[in-house]
């Protein structure tokens, strides 16, 4: 036999190794028999080996969207689908008798969705061989879903990246690879109602997403914090009836916005000053309402924006001191920050149970202060630094400050 022939014999043998099963085994030594015949006949016998190995290959993988309904299913999808590797078509997961992906491992890409609803899983261990997703990842309504362990070498995400009704899990630890979401063609990221999720820890390598950003209807989230490095967002930003969050921390170094600025109906949101490096010159609008404790607004970005006769403005509904875009122009136009205002401006103590004191510096002049309850009444208004309040029912009040330099409201409790 010559050289031709022992090197495809060689080939053939590494392919039958390769390829373990009957089909391939048969063909192969079939065409390893034809390596001491002819030098022709193995050149087809070879090329007709790789067409059959390529078919069976991508012969291995679903050819339509492939639904998965039960544990079974998914225990037994590397037998039923032993080669497939990349899905060209959605993957669907749905149900509740699904309480593990191990069953997944093999896979590294699905071309046509990956969605993961209504499973009782607990983490997603099992996907750890997807590093780069072709498509979209949406995982919704998984009430028992407590981390995203699985997806951590997950580096981009090529389509929409949606996140919902998943009441379990705090923050999301497990995508510590992600670093991009979407492209100009996608739908972005959207991270809704889980009603358990405390701070956004876990993405702190995600730098850009194409499409929307939007945070809505988290009911425990605290803090932005796991966004430190998100510099730019391709689309809409959406912030939204987020019960408890009261600052915007962790979003500092965010730079790059081009189309709306939308924060609305967070009812603890007191301060949107970690914005300042936001640059709005190719911002379409902003949005700022609906937001009952936030009283300063004349950030620089928001500033920027009012000034600007590219950039629709819509500022109404919130504590005064920006309750209108008037207002917090007013304030833009004076040239003192949030910061100014800290530290220039102190209201204690608080809580307070009679008497409340408002100091300010010398670079800073007290003019009158009001004194509203969580409704929007007037309770009382003095030029008074010194306020009793000693006659009010416990709770809530908020306590709005005009100076020379603008307004400032404060969240007092009274005991």
């Amino acid at each position: 036999m010559g050289d031709f022939e022992l090197v495809i014999g060689c080939r053939l043998a590494v392919v039958c190794y390769t390829f373990k099963n009957f089909q391939l085994i048969f063909v192969c030594r079939f065409f390893s028999i034809l390596t001491v015949i002819n030098k022709d006949v193995m050149k087809k016998g070879l090329l007709l080996v790789l067409l059959f190995v390529s078919f069976v290959g991508s012969g291995q993988c679903p050819t339509d969207d492939f639904y998965i309904a039960t544990q079974s299913e998914i225990d037994a999808f590397a037998s039923n689908y032993p080669n497939c590797t990349n899905l060209t078509y959605s993957l669907n997961i749905r149900g509740n008798d699904i309480v593990n992906l191990q069953g997944l491992s093999q896979i590294e890409d699905v071309g046509g969705g990956l969605i993961i609803d209504l499973t009782n899983i607990e983490n997603l261990q099992g996907l750890e061989n997807i590093h780069n997703l072709s498509s979209s990842l949406i995982i919704t309504s998984n009430y028992a879903l407590e981390s995203f362990d699985g997806l951590q070498n997950l580096e981009t995400i090529a389509g929409q990246f949606a996140v919902a009704f998943n009441s379990q899990i705090i923050n999301f630890t497990g995508f510590d690879s992600l670093n991009s979401v979407g492209t100009v063609s996608a739908f972005g990221m959207h991270i809704a109602s889980n009603n358990n999720l405390v701070s956004l820890v876990g993405l702190e390598n995600l730098t850009q997403i194409h499409g929307s950003f939007r945070i809505d209807w988290n009911d425990s989230l605290e803090s932005l914090n796991g966004l430190q490095n998100l510099d730019s967002v391709y689309g809409w930003i959406g912030i939204r009836d987020n019960d408890v969050l009261e600052t915007l921390e962790g979003i500092e170094s965010l730079v790059y916005c081009d189309e709306y600025l939308s924060i609305i109906e967070n009812e603890s949101l007191s301060s949107i000053s970690s914005l300042t490096n936001l640059d709005v010159s190719d911002l379409i609008g902003v949005i700022i309402e609906d937001n009952p404790s936030l009283s300063f607004c004349a950030v620089n970005p928001v500033c920027d924006a009012i000034f600007s006769p590219n950039t629709a403005i819509t500022i109404n509904n919130n504590l005064n001191g920006c309750n209108s875009e008037a207002e917090v122009e007013s304030q833009c136009q004076l040239s003192i920050t949030e910061e100014d205002f800290t530290k220039n401006l102190s209201v204690f103590p608080n809580p307070v149970s009679s008497i409340l004191n408002i100091e300010t510096s010398n670079t800073i002049s007290f003019e009158r202060a009001t004194v509203y309850s969580t409704l929007g009444r007037l309770i009382l208004q003095t030029s008074e630094k010194q306020i009793n309040l000693e006659s009010l029912s416990a709770g809530i009040y908020f306590v709005e400050v005009v100076t020379d330099k603008g307004t400032v409201t404060k969240k007092i409790v009274k005991q």
